[in-house]
């Protein structure tokens, strides 16, 4: 099985090299089950009557959760299925046999860091970021790595006495980051399904 890397958010490599690369990689991810999906699917998408090219099919598997929020991977499989589908190029699917592309991948641990203290040396701000770890199995059986850099964002969340209060204010963010990382992960699929052509020397500046 081949490994395949996707550049940097800003900088995606051009994805119609994917197919020189030589053999012998086997991914370390894990393969999960897809959950039940919240958006209408199907197992086959002939061509249109129209003519058109029907949408990719795609499967969301469910990501190994490494963090201590125990629902967090479905906070990020709804947001990456909102962003994914709301693309209009992508069909969902619920068995990984009948899609043409199939994302998979783990959610590392949280990094929580205190930002701030009162006089009292109490944490009034935290830091956290939150880590993925993507893979994109393409029909052809290869894989692209998304870039762990893109793959990463950080945010604040205010402490409180209460501390229901300070865990809503960790979850808001967590929210928040799942919808930043989840736009980021449907550009890089898109860019997997459009690369960008290769310019030229006389194209260049």
């Amino acid at each position: 099985m081949r490994r395949l890397g996707l550049g940097s958010y800003g900088s995606l490599l051009v994805i119609a090299l994917l197919f020189t690369v030589s053999c012998g990689y086997r991914s370390l991810l894990p393969v999960a089950s897809s959950p039940e999906s919240t958006h209408p699917s199907r197992d086959d998408s002939p061509a249109g009557s129209d003519g058109n090219p029907s949408p990719t099919r795609i499967a969301v598997l469910t990501l190994r959760n490494d963090s201590p929020e125990p629902w967090l991977d479905r906070i990020l499989a709804d947001a990456m299925r909102r962003e994914i589908g709301g693309r209009g190029t992508f069909d969902f699917v619920n068995d990984p046999k009948h899609a043409d592309l199939v994302l998979r991948g783990r959610i590392r641990p949280l990094e929580v860091r205190s930002k701030s203290f009162s006089r009292f040396v109490a944490a009034l701000e935290f830091g956290l970021t939150l880590r993925l770890d993507l893979e994109v199995v393409l029909k052809s059986g290869d894989i692209v790595r998304l870039d762990s850099r893109m793959l990463s964002e950080s945010d604040v969340y205010l402490a409180s006495p209460d501390v229901e209060v300070t865990r809503t204010n960790r979850l808001e963010v967590l929210r928040r980051l799942s919808d930043v990382l989840a736009s980021r992960v449907a550009d890089s699929i898109e860019m997997i399904e459009r690369p960008i052509p290769a310019r030229s020397v006389g194209e260049a500046g």
